[in-house]
C-alpha cells in the first residue's frame, strides 16, 4: 500500500481527502479477499449513511442514500439551494395544512392561509 502522509501543518482539499480514503479502502478490500465474514445490506447501507453525515457535515450541498425501489438506494447530491426550495415548499404545505385544520375546526379559513 502506499504511504498515506498526513502533515500535522497542512490542511487538504476534499478530492485530496477523498484520495486518501479512496486508497485506504483500496487496501482493506486487497487484504480482507479471504476473509469469509459476511455482512448484511443493513450493515452497508448503515456504514455509507454514517459516511455521508460525516461528508455533509464538512461541505456544502448533501449527499444522500435514496430508496429507488426495495432494496435498492442511490447516492443522490443536493446542492443548498434545492434544499432551501425544498424546506420552502415544505412550509407552505405545513401552512396550507395548518389552515386547512382550522377551517375545518371552526368553519373560516385564516387569512394567511
Amino acid at each position: 500500500m502506499n504511504d498515506i502522509v498526513l502533515g500535522e501543518d497542512k490542511t487538504y482539499t476534499l478530492a485530496e481527502v477523498v484520495d486518501a480514503v479512496k486508497q485506504t479502502l483500496d487496501a482493506v478490500s486487497k487484504e480482507s479477499e479471504q476473509n469469509t465474514l459476511r455482512y448484511s445490506a443493513e450493515d452497508v447501507y448503515w456504514l455509507l449513511h454514517d459516511m455521508l453525515r460525516y461528508v455533509n457535515r464538512n461541505i456544502p450541498g448533501e449527499f444522500a442514500l435514496w430508496q429507488t425501489k426495495k432494496g435498492t438506494y442511490r447516492v443522490t447530491y443536493r446542492t443548498e439551494n434545492t434544499g432551501q426550495r425544498e424546506a420552502g415548499r415544505k412550509l407552505k404545505a405545513d401552512v396550507r395544512q395548518t389552515a386547512d385544520y382550522l377551517a375545518e375546526l371552526t368553519g373560516r379559513r385564516p387569512p394567511w392561509g
